[in-house]
């Protein structure tokens, strides 16, 4: 998954069984990529919208990522454009859980090629496949991407995001938050103002199981 840091890169009773994989099968999947975002760097959100809507949005963005399936585990790994450093946590599951591909907690850190800061990333999400995952079974997933500065002090931070938000439950400077939306086929959400699907909602990382915070 490349991400683009400029535009920035469950339960019923009835269980299926996804067969376990004699070896790992690799495959790339093809989708139409949407992404809301609000962001408080002024490279990024340069009309400095401040939080609370969406700083930018597009969709149907032909794209594709590369999975390995092992058993009933995908993996994958995201990437950066532009490149970043000190990239730590790039590589990320997903695990079946009869219903859906549930993206385990993941925490991403970096440093800014914009900044200079270190951003911590947390990521929620899930991938739907109408049987077991190929390049040609695809149908929905969802990315939740949250990013933070820890540990800087006020005047530090807002020097370089003038609007970042402290986010008490964190405890740490929100500078950055979007949701990826992947399909398989022509997406039709509101990528242009006023957005209302889907509508700026904000919610904090937590609790980590919780997949899908706005149901999407």
């Amino acid at each position: 998954m490349k991400l683009k840091l400029a535009l920035v890169i469950l339960s019923l009773l009835v269980v299926l069984v996804t067969p376990v994989m004699a070896k790992p099968t690799s495959f790339t999947v093809p989708y139409n990529q949407a992404q809301f975002q609000w962001r408080a760097s002024p490279i990024a959100n340069p009309s400095q919208i401040p939080f609370g809507d969406w700083s930018d949005a597009y969709q149907n963005d032909a794209t594709s990522d590369d999975y390995t399936l092992t058993g009933n585990v995908l993996h994958m790994s995201i990437s950066y454009s532009p490149s970043v450093t000190d990239l730590q946590g790039a590589s990320t599951v997903y695990v079946y859980n009869g219903t859906v591909w549930i993206q385990r907690e993941g925490t991403i850190s970096y440093t800014s090629p914009y900044s200079g800061l270190t951003i911590t990333e947390y990521w929620r999400g899930y991938l739907s496949f109408s049987s077991i995952p190929s390049a040609f079974t695809f149908l929905h997933g969802v990315g939740y991407q949250w990013g933070y500065v820890y540990g800087v002090d006020e005047a530090t931070v807002k020097a370089k995001y003038p609007i970042a938000v402290w986010d008490g439950v964190m405890q740490a400077w929100l500078v950055g938050f979007s949701i990826y939306l992947w399909d398989s086929g022509t997406q039709t959400y509101d990528d242009t103002p006023p957005y209302t699907n889907p509508a700026f909602q904000f919610i904090e990382p937590v609790p980590a199981d919780n997949y899908n915070p706005l149901g999407l």
